[in-house]
C-alpha cells in the first residue's frame, strides 16, 4: 500500500483516485474547488483542508489539473503543495501542461523526484485500466513506479523530463488538426450525396482505418458524451503554438484547424467534446 496524495479532482483526477483507492491505496485528495470529493471520502479517502495538507504524508503525489497557472497555483501558492512533499515522494504530474512548465516545476521543486505522465484516454479507459501513460524523467524513477502506474493502464518510458509533456501535446494536436480535416472532407462528400456510413467504410480501408473504427459513433454525430471537451482541446493547441515559437517551428495546418475550433466555440460547442468539431463542419 502507498501513501498517495491526488491534487485535482475534475472529471480525470477523481476517476483516477477511484481507481487508485480501489486498488487498496491510502489516499488523501484536494481540490481547488470544494465539493467534488465526497464520493471519494465516503469510499475512503481521506480530504485534506489544502494542497499542503494533502501532500504532508504521501509517498506519491499524482497532480492532474486543467493547465500551467493551474498547476503553479497548487504547487507554490499560498497553501500549495510545494513547501509540504516530503523530498523522498514523487511527484507524477499527469495533466497536459507542456515540457516549459515541466522544467520549471522541475527545477523548482528540487530535489523531489518528477515524472511527466500525462495519459491518452479519458473516464472509461481510467475505469477500464486502459489509460496510456506517456511518461518522461528518471528511468530508475519510472520503474520504481511503473506497478503504480500500472493500475491505471499501460506506462510508456519516453526519455528525459518533458518527453511525456511533448509527445502528449503533439498527440493532442495531431488528433485535433485530423478531427478538423476530416469534418471538412465529410462535409464535403455530404454535399456530393455520398452516404456517410460508404463514406467512412471507405476511409476505414485507408490510413484512417484505426480513427474511424474508434470515432465512427462521433463521427456519424450518434455519440454525444464529453470525454475530452472541445475548450480543452483548444487550450492544448494554445500550449503547442507556445512550445513551436520557440523552437522556431511554424505549425500552419494546426493553426489553421485551431481557427475551427474557434468557430465551433463560438458558437457554442466548448463544452462538447472535441470531437463534436466533425458534425459542427459537416453542419
Amino acid at each position: 500500500m502507498t501513501a498517495i496524495a491526488v491534487l485535482g479532482l475534475g472529471v480525470m483526477g477523481r476517476a483516477i483516485a477511484q481507481r487508485l483507492l480501489g486498488a487498496g491505496h491510502e489516499l488523501s485528495v484536494w481540490n481547488r474547488t470544494p465539493g467534488r470529493d465526497e464520493e471519494l471520502v465516503a469510499a475512503g479517502a481521506r480530504r485534506a483542508g489544502s494542497a499542503a495538507g494533502a501532500v504532508r504524508n504521501a509517498e506519491v503525489v499524482v497532480t492532474m489539473v486543467t493547465d500551467p497557472p493551474a498547476l503553479q497555483q497548487i504547487l507554490f501558492g499560498i497553501d500549495g503543495a510545494a513547501p509540504a512533499i516530503p523530498e523522498s515522494a514523487t511527484l507524477i504530474d499527469m495533466s497536459t501542461v507542456g515540457p516549459t512548465e515541466i522544467a520549471s516545476v522541475v527545477k523548482r521543486l528540487a530535489p523531489v523526484a518528477i515524472l511527466d505522465a500525462p495519459v491518452l484516454g479519458s473516464v472509461p479507459s481510467v475505469e477500464s485500466g486502459k489509460l496510456v501513460i506517456l511518461a518522461g524523467g528518471d528511468h530508475a524513477v519510472f520503474d520504481h513506479h511503473t506497478e503504480l502506474l500500472s493500475i491505471l493502464g499501460t506506462p510508456i518510458y519516453l526519455g528525459a523530463s518533458g518527453s511525456g509533456a511533448w509527445l502528449k501535446l503533439v498527440n493532442n494536436a495531431a488528433s485535433t488538426a485530423t478531427l478538423v480535416a476530416l469534418g471538412e472532407l465529410l462535409a464535403l462528400t455530404d454535399r456530393a450525396g455520398l452516404g456517410i456510413d460508404a463514406v467512412l467504410q471507405s476511409l476505414e480501408a485507408g490510413p484512417l482505418a484505426s480513427l474511424v473504427e474508434r470515432w465512427r459513433p462521433r463521427l456519424k454525430g450518434e455519440d454525444r458524451s464529453s470525454y475530452f471537451r472541445l475548450a480543452l482541446a483548444r487550450k492544448d493547441l494554445a500550449l503547442v503554438f507556445d512550445e513551436a515559437e520557440r523552437g522556431g517551428v511554424d505549425l500552419t495546418v494546426t493553426e489553421a484547424a485551431a481557427a475551427r475550433c474557434d468557430e465551433a466555440i463560438a458558437a457554442g460547442s466548448g463544452d462538447e467534446d472535441f470531437g463534436a468539431i466533425v458534425p459542427f463542419l459537416r453542419r
